[in-house]
């Protein structure tokens, strides 16, 4: 039985022996070339939503400041509530200046999901220690 495959650069299913992307072209190398946070910032925008959310839990737990300008457009793209949800679970643990407009935004969201996960995460995470 063959493994569910997805290009890491444009997630088109793909046959996990290829070597290339039959949709995009691209070397599925270069993906392994790059660093893991790279990887996992390509991953938001992998066709699963656990894929995506997972990504976002990890880029979080690891402070990866490079992620708030993609949590950002996530957030305009007006992505699934539970997916702005973990992102802001993520942006109160990277707790940048950048990251802390982004969650003000969210304070403002029409979705009580999205505005309790901004409340939770600043109540259980005042200091920037992981949840």
């Amino acid at each position: 039985m063959s493994t569910t495959f997805f290009c890491p650069f444009c997630g088109r299913q793909t046959p996990d022996d290829e070597q290339i992307c039959p949709q995009c072209g691209k070397s599925f190398d270069r993906w392994r070339e790059k660093p893991y946070e790279e990887r996992l910032l390509l991953t938001l925008h992998h066709p699963l939503m656990e894929h995506r959310m997972m990504a976002i839990q990890i880029l979080g737990q690891r402070r990866y400041e490079r992620a708030v300008p993609e949590f950002e457009e996530i957030m305009s793209a007006g992505q699934d509530v539970y997916i702005l949800r973990e992102i802001a679970y993520a942006l109160s643990l990277i707790n940048t200046n950048d990251s802390r407009r982004l969650m003000a935004k969210l304070r403002d969201h029409p979705s009580p999901i999205v505005r309790k996960a901004c409340d939770d995460a600043a109540g259980a995470n005042p200091k920037g220690v992981s949840r």
